[in-house]
């Protein structure tokens, strides 16, 4: 697997690859009519009068994971520090999609996120 360029969506873009080949393994197709692992990130802009709701241009969309270090007393590994990986951000409209031809691309993708993660976390370590 090619290191992953992070986030992998942003601004006008709604869906992750933009080819109908696994952005992972690279061999297997996605997007309709085959099969797929879909991670969907969003919110909908509601009308509650209406009861109706849907992407919208007023909203940015964003995924992202994070590490949130003990302070103020409390108790944990890697005190004081704070991390964020983004993997979708300011998606214009709200909504994203993530397409991967199998669970186990799926895994990957994440396993990528999460070793990005530590890595920041590693160098802030080594920062502070």
């Amino acid at each position: 697997m090619k290191k992953l360029k992070l986030p992998v969506i942003k601004g006008k873009t709604e869906c992750w690859p933009n080819k109908a080949i696994c952005p992972i393994c690279g061999k297997h197709k996605v997007f309709e009519p085959h099969s797929m692992a879909i991670l969907s990130a969003g919110a909908c802009l509601m009308n509650r009068k209406e009861k109706y709701g849907g992407p919208s241009n007023q909203m940015d969309g964003f995924m992202h994971i994070s590490w949130h270090g003990a302070h103020d007393g409390g108790i944990g590994k890697d005190r004081e520090i704070g991390c964020i990986v983004d993997i979708v951000k300011d998606v214009i409209g709200g909504q994203a999609e993530l397409y991967f031809c199998s669970t186990q691309c799926l895994r990957k993708f994440f396993d990528s996120c999460v070793n990005e993660l530590e890595k920041k976390i590693k160098k802030s370590r080594n920062f502070n």
